[in-house]
């Protein structure tokens, strides 16, 4: 009988924000494990929240082989990967005089806002190991300050936020984006004229989430992706390069899969130069469908390892915004809630808060709109570029700006 562990531990400590105030402050401090054991084909799966004892759960986890789930497939074996993404995690007490010290400023200096949600530090360590010869460890901590503003004088719930995710914060680089960032919410500025503008955004949620649909390898097999039958066919502009990215430098999170699968340096090409090549899969799904196996697994410790989503980041593509936009205003989409992909890949949304912006500099804020394409032109004839983030500070893991032409409704 063959036996895996998954333990994963999160330590945080919060401070929620209430009208540019400390309301309160929480700390969680949380351990789970899953147990699996393999026997003739079958699995057998067991979990707990908490300090279980480890031979507790496999006796768990053995009976629960009686319930004959397959599980056909060959254990990731004979490699042993500990890393470490920030070994000076920040202390409750930085993270209290650091949201206090932010807080101020934005009492004193921007009293026509409120703010409010959840300020934290954040600590995770993920361990996989089996009996063949399986040692993977993932430790990283860090600091997330995600605050909405509201304009006192605005009726809305919410009028823009303010982001930052590091391993390391920095103070000076903080205040010397988000003073002019916030000095452009008291400048209401009108849309370009055009009923086709340069669209940039920092998150582009919409997007991924359907290129996660699209590239999900059991959708494709069965015919539900709009890739289905189009690999290696030039879709989109050659400029574009998708990778299913496991690398914790871009993203806090473990650079394995459930199944323990390291992918060589920790990515996958899913699209390149423009063409979709292969779809991401899970030991089942590459099995099932006779597809490559893409180290794509997901799921509960104590769950069976399912496909699912998977981390997507682009490759980046341009260099130069400035020279890209050529003296052309454009706009840079922070709040887009409500829009969607429809399954053929057409696309509409609309944006809530959004600035207009030269390259450099934000301008000032614009009013609501909604814009819409189309998954082909997006990427395709209307990509302008993928661009390493230098204009706006969010932290020091690395982001990136996405820009497309769009059509805009006003």
């Amino acid at each position: 009988m063959k036996q895996e562990s998954i333990t994963i531990r999160e330590k945080e400590t919060a401070a929620k924000i209430q009208n540019t105030r400390i309301n309160a402050v929480r700390t969680k401090d949380i351990a789970k494990k899953g147990v699996r054991v393999f026997a003739d084909g079958k699995i057998g799966i067991s979990g707990a929240i908490g300090e279980v004892a480890e031979d507790k759960l496999v006796e768990n986890a053995v009976r629960n082989l009686g319930t004959g789930i397959s599980y056909p497939y060959p254990l990731s074996k004979d490699r042993k990967d500990h890393r470490s993404y920030n070994n000076n995690p920040m202390s409750a007490e930085e993270l209290m005089s650091i949201t206090e010290s932010v807080l101020e400023t934005l009492s004193k200096e921007y009293s026509d806002f409120d703010f409010s949600e959840t300020v934290s530090a954040n600590e995770i360590t993920k361990e996989m190991r089996n009996s063949e010869g399986l040692d993977l460890e993932y430790k990283d901590a860090y600091f997330a300050l995600g605050l909405i503003l509201r304009e006192k004088k605005s009726a809305n719930l919410f009028d823009g936020l303010i982001m930052c995710v590091c391993r390391q914060f920095d103070l000076d680089k903080f205040w010397a984006f988000n003073r002019s960032y916030l000095e452009a919410y008291r400048n209401p500025v009108a849309l370009p004229e055009g009923e086709v503008l340069p669209v940039f955004t920092l998150t582009p949620d919409n997007l991924l989430g359907f290129l996660n649909k699209s590239l999900n390898g059991e959708r494709f097999a069965t015919g539900s992706s709009i890739f289905t039958g189009k690999l290696g066919e030039q879709l989109f502009n050659e400029k574009v390069t998708l990778e299913q990215n496991r690398n914790p430098l871009y993203e806090p999170g473990a650079f394995f899969d459930m199944e323990g699968v390291v992918l060589p340096e920790d990515r996958y090409v899913l699209i390149e130069d423009g063409k979709p090549v292969s779809v991401f899969t899970d030991k089942k799904t590459a099995e099932l469908y006779n597809l490559p196996h893409t180290g794509s697994a997901s799921g509960a410790c104590d769950d069976m390892p399912s496909l699912s989503t998977v981390p997507l980041r682009f490759r980046t593509d341009s260099q130069d915004l400035t020279k890209a936009l050529n003296g052309q205003p454009a706009i840079l989409v922070v709040i887009s809630s409500g829009g969607d992909f429809t399954p053929d890949g057409s696309f509409a949304a609309p944006v809530q808060v959004s600035f207009l912006f030269d390259g450099e500099r934000i301008i000032g804020k614009l009013p609501q709109f909604t814009m819409r394409s189309h998954l082909n032109q997006m990427l395709g004839e209307d990509y302008i570029g993928t661009f390493e983030n230098t204009v706006f500070y969010l932290g020091d893991i690395p982001s990136q700006l996405q820009g497309y032409y769009m059509t805009i409704m006003k």
